[in-house]
């Protein structure tokens, strides 16, 4: 009886990773690319100050907007890992919440559609409960 109830657990598990897993994977692509991006956009300003001097005049405020926006891609993509393989709601909702903020989401707007279908889908309660830290806060 007990090896049913677990198979039962198992199957329900694979049916709600499915559901999530085109949201997380497009999180997951879009934030990683927009990321190489913004690194590849890093280094280059700390090079071309680093070997030319002010001459360029980049402003604080671009550097620390291009750092701002690189870490909230990273934490997308951690999120939507993390919601792809059911491990942490937390950082599942944190990621899909970010995606729907538009100067951090991938490719200014694009992520934003991504970010809403991963909300609505951690908003079901059968998801919600399938994750391993919201089962202890449930019950």
């Amino acid at each position: 009886m007990l090896q049913v109830d677990s198979r039962e657990t198992n199957d329900s598990r694979d049916k709600i990773r499915k559901r999530l897993a085109r949201p997380a994977t497009a999180l997951i692509i879009m934030a990683s690319i927009q990321s190489t991006f913004q690194a590849i956009q890093l280094v280059s300003v700390v090079l071309l100050e680093f070997r030319f001097g002010n001459a360029f005049a980049f402003t604080h405020w671009t550097v620390l907007a291009a750092i701002f926006q690189f870490v909230g891609l990273i934490v997308i993509a951690i999120g939507a890992a993390k919601l792809g393989f059911l491990e942490s709601y937390s950082w599942a909702r944190l990621g899909s919440i970010l995606a729907c903020v538009p100067v951090v989401t991938p490719f200014l707007i694009v992520g934003i559609p991504f970010g809403i279908w991963s909300l609505i889908l951690l908003a079901d309660p059968e998801v919600r409960n399938a994750f391993p830290d919201r089962k202890s806060a449930t019950s």
